[in-house]
């Protein structure tokens, strides 16, 4: 039997659905090219609806450097697919073939009161390896199939080099309406990239499914590489991490893997840290952090770093934060000019300006929001750091100009309004 909900839960469960069992966005259940395989979920209750869609989720784009990048989608159908890209300024149209593979879901995520659900059964992956590309050039692309299935990415510029990238966290996005700050942030702001500051979907919320999730999360899916960090809310179902997190967005960078990866861009440097993991200067992942920040550095053309993750280092509200690692991990940033530290989990937005860098929190995509000031009730001495905060949900858009001198931000609030600017001096 499924479990009832809470009267408030309730009561978004029934605002947010009518949508039909399978729909092009809905998670799929199992085809084969004769007839829909057994997946022996069936209930009391429930019969799993059979999905055909050419697109279940999707599409979405990561791995990406100055001359290559990856397409990525998940269809219900076994088969082969392709695409179709051109430069965005204009120019000859290229088709390319997938690569697929399959992948056996075995459990059944359910949200109750809701006919959606990421039911169990076979599906089939999509990769689309793009090579031969220009650098510093943006694209964009349909999947053959279903051209409405589209979108648009950017090969990383050249060092010294113009470009923008944008952070978001925390996207609950079934419960929340961040839809004006999406539109903004993404799909009229056109980041390069997007740093996703973990927990990406919440099947605790009891309203959403990775099938609902797809639908909503388009702005920033499809404006550019996207790269997410992993956090807390990526572990709430069993195997969730291995048959959702690792199918989709496993290893989404370079030099590193699912946990912990980097890319470059324009001379700057992204890493990305799990919180989940220790992080300290002493850990593996510390060791590796620091490592890697001193190799960046050395490479020609190298400008600043810049690192996220989802639990904050540094953070008023009610999210927390780690004292102890940042101390350890501020020697290692200032010694490599990381410039910006990138933070989710809190449901909020706050800016400190700290030890020379910034330190932007960045968790307001659609949780629940929280109380930003907890921990300045409490006396927290790094809250006389703290520059900017609101409980509103945000995302921040990053521009940085050509040669030395600025990064400028801009962060984006409930009703799509700018809610704070600032900038950061930078080599």
């Amino acid at each position: 039997m499924r479990r009832l909900l809470a009267l408030p839960w309730l009561c978004l469960a029934l605002l947010a659905t009518a949508a039909p069992a399978c729909s092009s966005g809905d998670s799929p259940v199992t085809p084969t090219d004769s007839e829909p395989a057994d997946t022996g979920a069936e209930t009391e209750e429930d019969t799993l609806p059979v999905c055909d869609a050419v697109v279940s989720k999707g599409p979405w784009v990561q791995t990406v450097d100055g001359t290559t990048a990856k397409v990525r989608w998940e269809s219900c159908r076994a088969g082969g697919g392709g695409i179709t890209f051109q430069p965005e300024a204009g120019g000859a149209a290229v088709k390319l073939a997938s690569n697929v593979r399959s992948a056996k879901v075995t459990t059944w995520n359910d949200v109750p009161l809701i006919r959606s659900a990421d039911y169990p059964g076979t599906f089939f992956m999509h990769e689309v390896p793009v090579t031969a590309l220009a650098e510093g050039t943006c694209y964009t692309y349909s999947i053959d199939a279903e051209p409405t299935a589209a979108g648009r990415f950017c090969t990383a510029k050249k060092a010294g080099t113009a470009f923008t990238f944008a952070s978001i966290g925390d996207t609950n996005l079934a419960v929340s309406d961040v839809s004006k700050v999406l539109t903004e942030a993404f799909t009229k702001g056109k980041p390069d990239l997007t740093l996703h500051g973990g927990d990406i979907q919440y099947y605790s919320s009891g309203v959403e499914t990775y099938g609902k999730w797809f639908e909503k999360a388009a702005p920033f899916l499809r404006s550019g590489a996207f790269l997410p960090a992993i956090g807390n809310h990526e572990f709430e179902k069993p195997l969730e991490r291995e048959e959702y997190i690792d199918r989709f967005w496993n290893n989404p960078g370079f030099d590193g893997d699912g946990d912990r990866y980097r890319v470059s861009w324009g001379g700057v440097w992204f890493f990305a840290l799990n919180t989940e993991q220790p992080i300290d200067a002493t850990s593996a992942q510390g060791k590796w952090l620091a490592e890697k920040l001193a190799d960046a550095k050395a490479k020609p053309g190298f400008r600043f770093s810049v690192v996220w993750m989802h639990r904050p280092l540094v953070s008023c509200g009610d999210g927390g934060h780690n004292d102890a690692a940042r101390k350890t991990l501020q020697p290692i940033f200032t010694a490599n000019d990381v410039k910006l530290v990138v933070q989710a989990h809190m449901h909020g937005y706050e800016r400190f300006e700290m030890d020379g860098i910034t330190w932007i929190t960045s968790g307001g995509g659609g949780g629940l929001l929280g109380d930003v000031d907890k921990e300045v009730k409490k006396g927290l001495p790094e809250c006389a750091f703290r520059k900017a905060s609101g409980k509103w949900f945000n995302a921040t858009l990053y521009a940085v100009p050509a040669g030395a001198g600025k990064l400028i931000g801009t962060t984006i609030g409930t009703t799509g309004d700018v809610r704070d600017t600032f900038e950061i001096a930078v080599p």
